[in-house]
């Protein structure tokens, strides 16, 4: 479900108005580096990074500051020493391993208001869809001047995606921070995930088709199970699934599964009891079936936790490399198992690769146009 503007013609496009829109894209860059970058982030964007930014389209992505700090130190930061587990509490707890240790705590506090914010929301209207117009998407932006101004005016740590709006910040250590405080009951909590459901809403059309693709599908979680959080969520908000393609490879009987699922998702889901194909095409491939049966006008979720990397890899290798399938997935999640400290007992062996490869892959991912959220 994309929206974003389209400079595919540019031939057509007068000279001079071209020449003047280059410029301004590239002073609006400037300042917001100059003026919205926290103190104490040394290093700013290059000169390349910033003419990139006239070119034929408007960046696809633009990271929080936090995040570009991470991004740009994250070998200061000890987030690429294969040979050693890297400690992604650290910004958090220790004020002296960073620069951005006060933003960080700034934006800890905005997070929580976002947090209570869509705890405590009550959808007017059931389905987005059937709207009269784009002034009910204010009923989900939850703010009256929206995320960024309205509620995490304080910090300025959020990222923008192009397609889907404000989103979290690629942080260490792949989980609410409060983890880094309190690990007991804290290993699956989803309340660091950041959606803008307002630009989401004003993206919707009537024929919209509001799909789920879950790979690593099971519900047997001690406590609430992450995917129904994530289901029963975008639920609230107005965007109920017509589709739950539900793929898990461990053999569960079905009444099983189905003991589990609230009845308001029994006549969406799909039980599909076998491994997914990393093989394109393949019809156990589920990126075949988004391919097949979709188009950009729906909203596409796919999340992505097999507990094999190998298999996981191929895939997000997919979605990067195929402009067509990225440019269908509107929220991908995606639990990478690599070397982070406060992870490695629930990891263990299926840990391949460092923090700065996580945190350079979504990065990949969000500018590819496709919102990526670290999973848990």
């Amino acid at each position: 479900m994309r929206r974003s503007l389209n400079f595919k013609n540019k031939r057509n496009i007068p000279t001079t108005p071209w020449v003047l829109l280059c410029l301004v894209v590239t002073l609006c860059s400037i300042h917001y580096y100059f003026f919205m970058y926290p103190l104490g982030c040394e290093q700013l964007p290059t000169t390349f990074e910033f003419l990139s930014l006239s070119r034929s389209s408007p960046p696809s992505y633009t990271p929080a500051p936090v995040e570009s700090y991470v991004l740009q130190n994250a070998q200061q930061l000890g987030y690429d020493e294969a040979q050693q587990k890297q400690q992604g509490c650290r910004i958090w707890n220790d004020p002296s391993a960073s620069t951005i240790h006060s933003q960080l705590m700034q934006y800890r506090r905005d997070l929580d208001e976002y947090a209570a914010r869509v705890k405590a929301f009550q959808a007017t209207i059931p389905d987005l869809r059937l709207r009269a117009n784009n002034d009910v998407c204010q009923s989900v932006d939850l703010h009256p001047q929206g995320l960024l101004a309205g509620i995490f005016p304080t910090s300025q740590q959020l990222s923008w995606t192009s397609t889907a709006g404000y989103v979290e910040p690629l942080l260490p250590p792949m989980r609410h921070p409060i983890f880094c405080e309190t690990r007991r009951g804290n290993l699956l909590n989803l309340n660091y995930l950041v959606h803008d459901f307002g630009t989401m809403c004003r993206n919707l059309q009537r024929t919209s088709r509001i799909v789920l693709v879950d790979m690593g599908a099971s519900l047997q979680f001690y406590g609430e199970s992450p995917a129904l959080y994530l289901m029963d969520l975008f639920r609230r908000f107005g965007f109920p699934f017509d589709h739950i393609y539900a793929f898990e490879l461990k053999p569960t009987e079905p009444a099983e599964v189905y003991k589990n699922l609230p009845p308001h998702f029994m006549s969406a889901y799909h039980w599909i009891n076998v491994g997914v194909s990393v093989e394109p095409g393949n019809v156990l491939n589920p990126f075949t079936t988004i391919k097949q049966n979709f188009n950009e006008d729906d909203l596409i979720i796919v999340k992505l936790d097999i507990d094999t990397p190998h298999l996981e890899m191929a895939l997000v290798q997919q979605l990067l490399e195929d402009d067509e399938l990225s440019g269908l997935i509107d929220q991908f999640y995606f639990e990478h198992h690599v070397g982070l400290k406060e992870l490695e007992r629930q990891w263990g062996s299926q840990i391949q690769g460092t923090v700065k490869d996580s945190l350079e892959l979504f990065y990949k991912l969000r500018q590819k146009g496709v919102p990526a959220h670290f999973w848990v």
